[in-house]
């Protein structure tokens, strides 16, 4: 019986971190940047930038932001959660939104697809126009 109760157990928990790794790796998104921005207060090389959520609730709303090319990993926390902008919900493809007003570019939001945007921290800029530069991001399997 004892023999039993560890096998069951031990299937559970196995069964566990299989659930939270396919969880993972299914907001696990990547794009190709084919510029530096500045992600919170730290800039990153241009390259493969995979983004995925941090757990938490939404006051407490954050993104980790890894340049897989140059190997740097930064946690970037969310302003604000809120509605995507009209036409990204109408494409449905999950999205990056780069502010790249004053020439040099903050990566300023972060859509997966489906649910909130989030509005991230970033350098502070002089102006109030924003141009907003996007790029569709895809799945990634995290190799």
């Amino acid at each position: 019986m004892k023999r039993l109760t560890n096998s069951m157990a031990t299937a559970a928990a196995v069964l566990m971190v299989t659930a939270g790794v396919a969880s993972a790796q299914q907001s696990l998104l990547k794009a190709e940047v084919p510029f530096a921005f500045s992600a919170g207060n730290k800039v990153m090389e241009p390259g493969t930038i995979r983004v995925r959520p941090l757990g938490g609730n939404i006051g407490r709303a954050a993104v980790i932001v890894n340049n897989y090319d140059a190997k740097h990993s930064y946690i970037v926390l969310a302003m604000s959660v809120g509605d995507a902008p009209a036409k990204w919900i109408a494409s449905g493809q999950p999205r990056l939104g780069f502010d790249c007003t004053t020439g040099a570019c903050i990566l300023a939001r972060v859509w997966y697809g489906e649910g909130y945007a989030y509005q991230l921290y970033g350098p502070k800029t002089r102006s109030s126009e924003v141009l907003l530069t996007e790029i569709v991001m895809k799945p990634d399997r995290g190799d």
